[in-house]
């Protein structure tokens, strides 16, 4: 009987021990914790050297890995490039506006500290520009351009210092054009325009899965010519600058 209850006693203990040892994988969709946990380096007092009353917690890096969403604003600095056709007149004039709008994006850390990621945003804009009738005759009471919205779809690249990532940005830039003269006597005329943007910026975290950045992009929208809705004929180029700043939160967290 005591040999039964110490065999027992024995196969017990070997399974407590094979539990504790065991390690459990994540799954091929689960995300790393935000903040991997490493053991601290042992440091071996000297002998005559007293241990610490209290050993240093566990080193914490952030792990950048993760799909995210977020909030951003800011705003915009613009030159349009006109040119009449009626009038063989030509010129730049500058334009200014609001945005906010969201982001979406994904994030892959290869490596120990390198990041790389997709990040796509909606952002309306209050982007307005004004062609003088006296620069351009044919714009009988002042021609408009609007900006109501613009897109980019972008890779990111960047270099994480722990919890602060600096990045560059490129990629596709998408916008709508509504251009008419003021009154729209003769209607308005619309484009959706494709473009390219380029940039960079830093994103950094707030606290847990929440981050913050701050962003410059410069995006060149190509242009389009306003017919009937302009009196004749007005072609449009419209570059951009876009200085933004956001709040992220990565959807996978601890």
């Amino acid at each position: 009987m005591k040999t039964a209850i110490a065999s027992l006693m024995l196969i017990a203990s070997a399974g407590a021990a094979c539990a504790a040892d065991a390690v459990i994988a994540p799954g091929p969709l689960s995300a790393p914790p935000a903040f991997p946990a490493r053991p601290s380096p042992v440091v071996r007092p000297g002998p005559f050297d007293a241990p610490p009353a209290y050993g240093p917690p566990p080193f914490r890096v952030y792990n950048w890995t993760g799909f995210y969403l977020g909030l951003d604003g800011g705003g915009v600095l613009g030159k349009t490039s006109w040119g009449s056709l009626p009038d063989l007149t030509n010129g730049d004039v500058s334009n200014v506006g609001g945005l906010v709008g969201g982001t979406i994006g994904y994030n892959l850390q290869a490596g120990d500290s390198v990041v790389l990621g997709a990040e796509a945003d909606l952002d309306w804009s209050g982007l307005k520009a004004t062609i003088a009738s006296a620069s351009a005759p044919s714009c009988t009471t002042n021609c408009q351009l609007s900006m109501p919205w613009l897109a980019t779809v972008r890779l990111r690249g960047g270099y994480s210092f722990g919890g602060v990532l600096p990045y560059l940005t490129g990629g596709v830039a998408i916008t709508h054009f509504d251009a008419s003269i003021a009154g729209t006597p003769f209607g308005t005329q619309l484009s959706d325009n494709l473009g390219w943007t380029a940039g960079g910026g830093v994103e950094f975290v707030i606290t847990g899965d929440w981050r913050a950045k701050a962003e410059y992009l410069y995006m060149d929208l190509n242009g389009f010519t306003c017919t009937v809705a302009c009196n004749g004929g007005l072609s449009l180029n419209t570059r951009v600058n876009v200085f933004r700043a956001g709040v992220n939160y990565r959807l996978w967290g601890d």
